[in-house]
C-alpha cells in the first residue's frame, strides 16, 4: 500500500487533516476515510501535510483509532447506529488539524500514535501545505539540558559565536542541510523573531546542532502571518508554515539586512588550491593515472577528465550513480575503480537489482514470524554492513555497487536507505526490525534490530535508461551525483601495451582515502555562482511549484568543487568546468515535466529563459556541458511532448 513508509518516523512530529473519502479510493486504501473495525473502534486515515524544507509534497495516509486520540472535545458516541455514529464522527474530524508520530505495527504497517489536535484554521483549505520549522522559545528548553535563551539577543550571539544551540527535538534530522532558518519565540511579548539564512550544520547527538552562515539576518514575524501557521502547546520545539508564508519568510531573508557576516573565501581557483594543497595531492594525482591505466587495460576508453568527474563524484557523495546505453561500461567502470584502489574481492561488492523488488525487505530482509528468525536478503546487503562495521574492519575500504538499480522503484526498496545516508557520522543507523522483536528471535544474537552503515563504505549505482526501467524521482536526485557516460569516438581508441603504476598496486585503507576527502569551510561557493543558482531556482520554481534547487543541492556542489583533484598540467578539471558539470550531474536532472510547463525555460526570448542566464553568468562558466543538455531536453520536448 501507498501509505507504507519504510523511513523512521517514531521520533518526528507531523502535521495532518483527516484525509477524504475520495483520497482513500484513489490511493486503494479502502472504501471509506472512516470505519468501524472488528474491535468496535473508528478507524480513520490521517492526511499527512508537513514536510522539511526544500522538500516536494510527498503525501502520505496513516491509519489512527479513536481510542489513541485523547481529545475530550472528539466524542465516539458509540451508542449511536454505525452509519450516523461515523458520519458524526467525522463532522467532528473535518475541523482539527493534527499533530502524530507513527509507528509500524506487528502487521507491518503504520499507525498513528502520541496524537494531539487542535482546531482547524479559518484560512486552511485543501492541498494547502506547511513546511516544519524548528523553534526556540525563551526561557523553555526545548530539550532536556538544552540552552535556555531569556531574549533574542542571546540567541543571537549564540549563533554569532558558532555555539551549539539546541537539539532537535520531533525533527527529522536528515533534513539538517535543508533548515534555512530558525524560529524564536518570546513567551513574554508573544512574537515570533526570524533568523538565518543558514548554509550548513554540524550536529552532534549530545551538543545539539551548530550553524553555518555567510550572511545572518533577522526580521519580525509581519503580523498578517500569524493566521498562517501552526503551533501546539505541548511541543514548543516545532512551528509548521504555511506555504504562502514560508515563500514571503525565504523572500524577506534575501532582501533584510545583515545582522552579522563571516568572513568568505572567494572562491578563485588559486585561492581554492592554496587552501586545500596537503600532501595527498600528489598521491591522489598518481591515482588518477594509474586508475586510467586499469581502465584502459580493462578495455573501457574514457576521457581522463571522465575519470576525475567519477572520481571527485565518489569522493564527495553519498550515492553515485552511472547512468548512459546499455553496454557503455557502467558497471565494469565500478570495477576497475575498485580494482585500482586495490580492493581485493570481500571489500568490492555488485548487488544486482532485480524487476520484482517492491519495498526495502526486498534488499534488508524481514522478520519470519512463523519460524522467529531475521531472514536477511539474499542480496546479502546487510552482512556487507556488518562486516564494514565491525572494529577489525574499520579502517578497511568498501564499495557496494547497485547494479541496474532502476530495474525496480529506487523509492520502493531504497527509501528508508536514502534518508539514512545524509545523515552525521554515526547516526548513519539502518532499522532492520522493530526492537520488540529482538528478545523472541532465535538469532537475535546476530542480527541485532539495528546496523550502522560506516563511513567507510563507497554506494555507487548504474542504470540504463530504456523502456524497461522506471524513472527516478526528486527524493533520489536530491541525493545522488547522476552521471551520464558517454564513450569516446571509436577512431580514438588506442591500443596496444599499458602499464600501471606499481606503488599503486596495492589496498588503500579508509584512512589513506579519507584523506584525500576535503570538506569545504562554510559552503565555499562565491557570490556569482550563489547568485547564479537563485536565479535558476526562481525561474525552475516560477515553471511549477515543485521545481526548484534546495539547500542540500548548494552543499553537495560546494563539496564537489572543493573535492576536484589539483595538478599543475592541463589535464585536470577546472572549477568553471567542475561547476558547469555539477549543474548537469545535480540540477540539469530535475528539470522535467510537459511542454507547456517547461516551454519558457527553453525560449531564449523569455525571461525564464536559461540560456540568458548562461551568457549572463559566463564568469562562472561557459556552461558547454550545461547549453548541450538543454538542446537535448528541448528535442525531448519537441519529440514527445515532455522530457524526463
Amino acid at each position: 500500500m501507498q501509505w507504507r513508509i519504510k523511513m523512521r518516523t517514531e521520533a518526528i512530529d507531523w502535521l495532518g487533516v483527516l484525509a477524504t473519502e475520495e483520497e482513500i479510493r484513489n490511493n486503494n486504501l479502502g472504501r471509506s476515510n472512516c470505519i468501524v473495525n472488528k474491535w468496535d473502534t473508528l478507524q480513520f486515515y490521517l492526511k499527512v501535510i508537513s514536510r522539511m524544507p526544500g522538500q516536494a509534497s510527498n503525501t502520505q495516509y496513516v491509519v489512527c483509532y479513536s481510542n489513541r486520540l485523547d481529545n475530550e472535545a472528539i466524542v465516539d458516541n458509540g451508542a449511536y447506529d454505525e452509519d450516523v455514529r461515523i458520519d458524526d464522527y467525522v463532522k467532528q474530524l473535518k475541523n482539527y488539524f493534527f499533530r502524530f508520530n507513527y509507528e509500524e505495527n506487528q502487521a507491518g504497517y503504520f499507525v498513528a500514535k502520541n496524537i494531539d489536535a487542535i482546531n482547524l484554521s479559518e484560512d486552511y483549505y485543501p492541498g494547502k501545505g506547511f513546511t516544519t520549522i524548528p523553534m526556540i522559545v525563551s526561557k523553555h528548553p526545548v530539550y532536556p539540558n538544552d540552552r535556555v535563551y531569556d531574549n533574542f539577543e542571546e540567541l543571537e550571539n549564540a549563533l554569532k559565536n558558532d555555539e551549539y544551540v539546541s537539539k532537535l527535538n520531533k525533527y527529522n534530522t536528515s533534513g539538517l542541510d535543508n533548515i534555512p532558518y530558525l524560529i524564536f519565540h518570546n513567551t513574554e511579548t508573544l512574537e515570533y523573531r526570524i533568523i538565518g539564512n543558514f548554509t550548513g550544520f554540524d550536529y552532534d547527538v549530545t551538543r545539539g546542532i551548530r550553524y553555518d552562515y555567510n550572511e545572518l539576518k533577522s526580521f519580525v514575524f509581519e503580523e498578517d502571518w500569524y493566521d498562517d501557521v501552526v503551533s501546539f502547546e505541548n511541543n514548543n520545539s516545532l512551528l509548521y508554515v504555511g506555504d504562502y508564508v514560508h515563500k514571503k519568510i525565504m523572500a524577506k531573508l534575501d532582501e533584510t539586512e545583515a545582522i552579522a557576516v563571516k568572513e568568505k573565501i572567494e572562491s578563485n581557483q588559486e585561492e581554492i588550491n592554496d587552501l586545500f594543497f596537503n600532501e595527498s595531492q600528489d598521491d591522489e594525482w598518481e591515482f588518477i593515472e594509474h586508475f586510467e591505466a586499469v581502465a584502459k587495460k580493462d578495455g573501457l576508453f574514457y576521457t581522463k577528465k571522465d575519470l576525475i568527474n567519477f572520481h571527485a563524484a565518489v569522493k564527495s557523495s553519498s550515492l553515485v550513480i552511472l547512468s548512459g546505453l546499455s553496454g557503455t561500461g557502467k558497471s565494469q567502470l565500478v570495477q576497475c575503480y575498485a580494482k585500482a584502489l586495490g580492493l581485493i574481492d570481500d571489500s568490492f561488492h555488485m548487488i544486482p537489482v532485480r524487476p520484482n523488488w517492491n519495498d526495502d525487505s526486498d534488499l534488508i530482509g524481514f522478520v519470519d514470524s512463523m519460524h522467529m528468525v531475521y531472514r536477511p536478503s539474499d542480496a546479502g546487503f546487510i552482512n556487507i554492513l556488518m562486516e564494514a562495521c565491525q572494529e577489525r574492519n574499520k579502517n578497511k575500504l568498501y564499495i557496494i555497487c547497485f547494479d541496474e538499480m532502476n530495474l525496480a522503484r529506487v523509492e520502493h526498496y531504497f527509501s528508508q536507505f536514502l534518508s539514512i545516508l545524509e545523515m552525521p557520522e554515526k547516526s548513519r543507523v539502518l532499522r532492520l526490525y522493530s526492537s520488540e522483536y529482538e528478545s523472541r528471535l532465535y538469532n537475535s544474537d546476530k542480527y541485532k534490530p539495528t546496523v550502522e552503515i560506516g563511513n567507510n563504505i563507497r554506494f555507487i549505482g548504474t542504470v540504463n535508461i530504456d523502456e524497461s526501467t522506471f524513472h527516478f524521482s526528486d527524493k533520489v536526485l536530491d541525493r545522488a551525483n547522476v552521471i551520464k557516460l558517454e564513450i569516446i569516438p571509436y577512431t580514438e581508441w588506442k591500443t596496444g601495451e599499458i602499464t600501471t603504476k606499481g606503488s599503486f598496486v596495492k589496498e588503500w585503507t579508509y584512512e589513506e582515502y579519507q584523506k584525500l576527502i576535503r570538506m569545504p569551510k562554510d559552503n565555499m561557493l562565491s557570490d556569482r555562482e550563489r547568485e547564479f543558482i537563485w536565479n535558476v531556482h526562481e525561474v525552475l520554481n516560477s515553471c511549477g511549484k515543485n521545481l526548484g534547487i534546495g539547500p542540500r543541492i548548494l552543499k553537495q556542489i560546494a563539496k564537489y568543487l572543493a573535492n576536484l583533484p589539483i595538478n599543475s598540467n592541463n589535464e585536470n578539471i577546472s572549477r568553471k568546468e567542475g561547476f558547469d558539470i555539477q549543474f548537469v550531474q545535480r540540477i540539469m536532472t530535475k528539470i522535467r515535466g510537459q511542454r507547456e510547463q517547461l516551454t519558457a525555460i527553453f525560449d531564449v526570448e523569455s525571461d525564464k529563459s536559461l540560456i540568458k542566464l548562461f551568457d549572463e553568468y559566463s564568469d562562472v562558466s561557459d556552461f558547454l556541458k550545461s547549453r548541450r543538455a538543454l538542446e537535448i531536453k528541448n528535442q525531448e520536448l519537441n519529440d514527445y511532448g515532455y522530457t524526463l
